[in-house]
């Protein structure tokens, strides 16, 4: 129960270290805590030697006094303007005393002396910690004027000394609470981590290992422990790459890489590790700690892939060989028929045999396209120096006499910078987009076309616009994808694949693809992708 404040008392001045002072009360977080006999037997002790009613355990925070202990009271703290206890704090080293509160001036008029529990002598020995800092006393009251004897003050000294062992140890006793709650935090989470975590000592040999170390390898904790890991290899990494794991790990750094191991039934399975040194507060390496993931099924569906990927050359060779011999030759007769029988030859003859001849040439550019795309699979860009400007000036050379006979109107805005980009992939994605531009503005009056880019930030930003015939922005998705076409083939020709296989290339190199039209408004095709200036010397 807490005592009314003062009306007219005399305040105590606030330590020089107030800040740090209650700082320091705090981190023993003892405030406002339950009764604990250890510190309630200190108390009846001084009660005992100092030969009063009242003893107490006083911590004194910014607003009160508050009572850890407390005999012959019932108040659980009182305002720090009334405290006694404030004033003692101000003399860490000794114990301050009032003989007679009726005749000191600072608490004459005191609501603790005028009222409940009628203070008239005080004496407390200040709880000072290591670090200087008084938290508050250990004090004694008495409703009579009198003083203590020197044994007595030092009897009160010595058991104040003892409240702050126990302070300090109730501190200890909690942060190894916090620190013990916090491992077995930490060895749950191991546990039951869905890594598998080995711990060596500097010897080479297991110290630890987790629930999914056993269940993946098939070994017990028994079977592992005090083993060097090289019961589980399996024969693929040499000694060399074992050496420079080591030399890595001893040096303090840490180990990134894969194992191939094998399992206790002789199964092979592949983990990506992470291997690192644990130090001591010393710097010392005391272990090495190796978190490993198990990437066996990852592997295999990379083996599938590979596979497949195989499967799809031979695929690809079979098409260019067996498909399209044949379509060379069905153009060839057909255009022979044509030019040695024309005359004896009806005009539907001629239209079929020119039909099949278009036929023809559209099914293997269809099969070429189809190559190209598959082919894609299998092709790792390479970045190198790349002329920007140099690139759309070579692919619009190389279209020079189509763009004359239409005569397009080109806007060209691309600097004359070099970038380390993939070229090939560049060129491809540039020609198709070009190759669109034209075929679908050929019938505009006049075909406009054009080409701007730009880079920053380790991004290169172009793009191809034309006036053609354009398209609903419901079909954006679709126009990117294999052999989808939104208009008919009588009408423009082509296969469908070239955006597919732009869409393919901007996604091999780390870049984004989107367009913006409508109906007879013509399109603009964006791409951004990942490049970086070329540094050029100081002159």
């Amino acid at each position: 129960m807490p005592m009314p404040a003062p009306s007219g008392t005399m305040n105590a001045p606030l330590p020089p270290v107030e800040q740090a002072r209650l700082a320091a009360l705090n981190e023993y977080a003892v405030l406002d805590t339950a009764p604990e006999s250890s510190f309630d037997d200190l108390t009846q002790l001084a009660s005992h030697i100092g030969q009063t009613p009242i003893a107490l355990v006083s911590l004194v925070d910014g607003t009160r006094q508050w009572f850890k202990s407390r005999v012959g009271l019932d108040a659980s703290e009182t305002p720090r303007e009334a405290a006694f206890c404030a004033h003692a704090i101000l003399q860490p080293g000794q114990v301050f005393e009032v003989h007679d509160a009726h005749q000191d001036p600072r608490f004459a008029d005191n609501p603790l002396v005028t009222g409940a529990p009628h203070v008239v002598f005080y004496a407390g020995a200040p709880l000072v910690t290591a670090e200087h800092h008084a938290l508050g006393t250990l004090c004694v009251i008495d409703h009579v004027p009198r003083s203590l004897t020197p044994e007595q003050h030092s009897a009160l000294q010595a058991l104040g000394r003892h409240v702050v062992h126990l302070l300090e140890l109730r501190r200890v006793l909690a942060q190894r609470e916090r620190d013990e709650e916090h491992t077995r935090q930490l060895a749950r989470a191991i546990e039951q981590c869905p890594a598998s975590i080995v711990i060596v000592n500097p010897a080479g040999n297991i110290d630890y290992v987790n629930p999914k170390f056993v269940a993946l390898t098939g070994y017990s904790v028994e079977e592992a422990i005090g083993r060097n890991p090289r019961f589980l290899q399996s024969g693929n990494k040499t000694r060399e790459e074992y050496a420079q794991l080591w030399r890595t790990i001893k040096g303090g750094d840490t180990w990134h890489g894969t194992f191939c191991n094998k399992k206790k039934n002789g199964d092979i399975f592949w983990e990506q590790a992470s291997i690192s040194p644990i130090t001591d507060h010393n710097g010392r390496i005391t272990h090495y700690v190796a978190v490993k993931e198990d990437i066996t099924e990852q592997r295999r569906a990379q083996e599938q892939l590979r596979a497949k990927n195989e499967e799809l050359k031979g695929f690809a060779y079979t098409v260019s060989h067996d498909l399209k011999a044949p379509l060379r030759g069905i153009t060839g007769c057909a255009q022979e028929l044509t030019r040695k029988h024309q005359d004896g030859l009806s005009e539907r003859a001629v239209f079929c045999l020119a039909q099949i001849v278009t036929a023809a040439k559209n099914l293997d550019q269809l099969i070429e396209d189809l190559l190209k795309y598959s082919r894609l699979d299998a092709e790792t860009p390479t970045a190198t120096p790349v002329q920007l400007d140099a690139v759309v000036q070579s692919i619009l050379h190389d279209r020079s006499h189509t763009l004359t006979e239409l005569a397009v109107q080109l806007s060209v805005q691309v600097p004359a910078q070099q970038l380390v980009t993939w070229e090939r992939g560049l060129h491809q994605v540039l020609s198709n987009l070009i190759d669109n531009a034209i075929k679908y503005s050929r019938q505009a009056t006049p075909p406009r076309i054009s080409i701007v880019a730009a880079s920053a930030n380790g991004r290169c930003l172009l793009s191809v616009a034309d006036n053609g015939i354009g398209f609903d922005m419901k079909y954006h998705d679709r126009i990117f994808g294999l052999f989808n076409r939104l208009v008919r083939p009588t009408e423009f020709e082509g296969t469908g694949a070239g955006l597919a296989i732009v869409k393919k290339l901007i996604d091999k190199i780390g870049g984004r693809i989107h367009a913006e039209s409508a109906p007879g408004q013509g399109a603009t095709f964006y791409i951004d992708i990942p490049c970086q200036p070329v540094a050029t010397a100081s002159p």
